[in-house]
């Protein structure tokens, strides 16, 4: 099999675990020698294969953007992923998990984009220009792989492990916040379970995002005008289970909640 053809039979597989909601073995084991812009490559085809059966884009993901999580995930850098109209929840509404895996949420701040951001070179400066509003969020993970049994490979070929994103009802203008000082509290069943602030995420949520323009720049990419931006988790990913109802009180942002069944 060729590297091409590889590339190609991951995509399948991944699109394939998703649908069937049955988790694949690790990278190490399906194609050990595969590498970290190959793994890029698997997205791609399972974006291109998403978009061609009629799905429409909604933005983009950062994940791991604390120390916490690269450890927990072995990876050593942030990495992204697509996320697509079709995953969008309401906020307070019911996820089903019949359509999951094994799920996990995370706290996050949520950019929507005034104009284009591209790099090469974008700063933390033009990031904040280019946000129209940021929004509450809780992020919904999924991995399509074993036992989360991730590394950087697996995480980046599978799109992310994104599954779900719920946005808040109030949108706030980039101006009138703070960003690094940001504070989420977040709730599941009625029980505090996590607190973070903005800094968490790099430093700076908007240092996330201008990462971003400059990392999908790499792969001829740019940030348009109208994308959502998930700028990274706030809160370690917990999982959930029927029944259970997470709640994130952001603040000057709101608050944004989701239900399992």
């Amino acid at each position: 099999m060729t590297k091409e053809d590889a590339i190609d039979d991951l995509a399948r597989r991944y699109l394939a675990a998703e649908a069937e909601r049955a988790a694949l073995e690790p990278i190490s084991v399906i194609c050990p020698d595969l590498t970290t812009d190959e793994a890029y490559r698997v997205q791609m085809a399972i974006v291109a294969s998403k978009l061609e059966a009629g799905e429409s884009l909604a933005g983009k993901k950062v994940g791991a953007t604390n120390e916490a999580i690269q450890r927990a995930m072995m990876i050593a850098e942030p990495i992204y992923g697509h996320i697509f109209k079709s995953q969008q929840i309401s906020s307070g509404a019911a996820v089903p998990l019949s359509g999951l895996i094994h799920p996990r949420v995370e706290c996050e701040i949520a950019f929507t984009l005034g104009r284009d951001l591209s790099g090469p070179g974008a700063t933390v400066e033009e990031a904040l220009e280019a946000a129209r509003s940021v929004t509450a969020s809780i992020e919904i993970n999924d991995s399509r792989t074993r036992g989360w049994e991730i590394g950087t490979r697996e995480v980046i070929a599978d799109n992310g492990v994104a599954a779900h994103f719920v946005l808040g009802e109030r949108e706030v203008a980039i101006d009138d916040l703070y960003l690094p000082g940001l504070g989420v509290v977040m709730v599941k069943n009625g029980e505090e379970i996590a607190r973070s602030t903005g800094a968490s995420i790099l430093g700076n949520p908007a240092r996330s995002v201008a990462w971003l323009a400059n990392k999908v720049a790499e792969h001829d990419g740019g940030l348009r005008a109208g994308e959502v931006v998930l700028a990274g988790s706030m809160t370690p990913m917990t999982p959930v289970e029927r029944g259970d109802l997470i709640e994130a009180h952001f603040g000057d942002l709101g608050e944004v909640s989701v239900r399992f069944d």
